[in-house]
């Protein structure tokens, strides 16, 4: 049981790591606006996509490989996903009035 908790722990963090890779990437050239907003969407998308290849029934060694993948597959499409959601309905200047301006 602890084995496993702990196995599960690590792959979780390995998806978590990889989403983040991704969300850094696409974050760059939009120079991060509205890379909070499509953080947790990155995160859950990778650990979604992650977990999704061993409940299909591939828990072997090829199955981690797929999995990994996956998570970086479905990490990249949910944060740009997100990032479109920011720019079609304007959530930069919706949530302007919560930014701190004395600077």
């Amino acid at each position: 049981m602890l084995f496993t908790a702990i196995f599960l722990i690590l792959f979780v963090t390995a998806w978590l790591f990889i989403s983040m890779l991704s969300w850094i990437a696409l974050s760059l050239p939009r120079r991060a606006r509205g890379a909070l907003w499509a953080a947790p969407f990155a995160g859950l998308g990778g650990v979604g996509g992650g977990a999704l290849v061993p409940l299909a029934g591939l828990d072997n060694e090829l199955g981690i490989g797929i999995s990994m993948v996956a998570a970086l597959v479905c990490s990249s499409l949910s944060c740009w996903m997100a990032f479109q959601s920011w720019d079609a309905f304007n959530l930069g200047s919706r949530l302007e009035r919560w930014a701190r301006r004395d600077r």
